[in-house]
């Protein structure tokens, strides 16, 4: 069995956070339709600031699916720890013997019939392997109609590197690999919805599908285009995610060098830039020093999250 997976802190919700843009390709002219509502355009080629709002809300968004993900990853494996041949109450004991493999002593996990608890325990809790902090825990529900096996979590009182986060969220497969997810996350003045695809491989998950966002009163819709995540890695190493909020459509396009240096390219219309995620943790792999993100309504490496 798999242990927990280095990856983004688990079901964080945050504020949007600054990105840092360095080099870019503005259009021609200059505006673009994706520009509409945004002022402060730079004259480098970097993000305007409200493509840089926008990119802070996507920014956090993607934290929290790649982040809730994990969380199940490291709970049921998507390569795979659910049989589908089997009863609720087997798989249950299956999630609960991954479980306590995954947490390597920290914490407690009770099965009971087809449902899973997991404690992590009063604030600090348990440390995982990409250096984020849990408490609280974690309720599994398993339940079986025809071939398809349902996951349902339930968060209470959890509380990821200093944020509170409530929420549920449904994983449902036929063949113990290939999940449909429904989640409705909420933390501090934002709320998330989101409905994905996840399909599991040996050492690495892909996600696609779409969220919605809003956070004080201002919505983003996400679209995750074949997202993947490879265990042990702290971003995502290839795939796109698009965010359109009002006028502005972003592309955020991931590479291999991602998970190290947390850098991506952005696209609004014509204009192409390079822009940094918001760091947790121990990420970006590469990365030593507190980040100034903070300073701009994200979180420092070494800092709780922005309010």
């Amino acid at each position: 069995m798999k242990t927990i997976r280095t990856a983004c802190s688990l079901l964080l919700l945050s504020t949007a956070v600054a990105c840092s843009s360095s080099s870019g390709s503005p259009s021609a002219n200059g505006d673009s339709a994706n520009d509409a509502g945004a002022t402060g355009d730079d004259d480098d080629g970097g993000l305007s600031t409200g493509e840089t709002e926008s990119f802070g809300t996507s920014s956090n968004s993607l934290a929290t699916n790649q982040e809730t993900t994990t969380l199940a990853n490291a709970l049921f494996d998507f390569d795979p720890t659910i049989d589908p041949s089997a009863d609720a109450p087997t798989n249950a004991t299956n999630v609960g013997q991954h479980t306590t493999t995954s947490l390597g002593g920290c914490g407690s996990v009770a099965v009971s019939g087809a449902s899973v608890t997991v404690n992590f325990g009063a604030a600090p809790g348990c440390t995982l392997s990409g250096g984020e902090q849990i408490s609280g825990s974690v309720n599994l529900a398993l339940s079986k109609s025809m071939a398809t096996t349902s996951i349902a979590l339930t968060m209470t009182n959890l509380d990821v590197n200093g944020q509170a986060i409530a929420g549920t969220a449904t994983f449902a497969t036929s063949d113990g690999s290939t999940f449909a997810v429904t989640s409705q996350t909420s933390s501090s003045t934002k709320t998330e919805t989101s409905n994905l695809t996840i399909v599991g491989a040996a050492s690495s998950f892909t996600i696609s599908g779409s969220a919605q966002v809003t956070e004080d009163g201002v919505s983003s819709v996400l679209a995750f285009n074949d997202v993947v995540h490879v265990d042990g890695e702290c971003y995502a190493t290839s795939g796109s995610m698009t965010v359109t909020t009002g006028p502005i459509v972003e592309t955020i396009t991931f590479n291999a060098n991602t998970p190290a240096t947390g850098e991506v390219s952005v696209q609004t219309g014509k204009h192409t830039t390079s822009s940094t995620l918001m760091p947790y943790g121990s990420c970006p792999s590469d990365a030593n020093e507190p980040s100034d993100a903070g300073d701009a309504g994200g979180r420092g490496r070494d800092g709780g999250l922005g309010h």
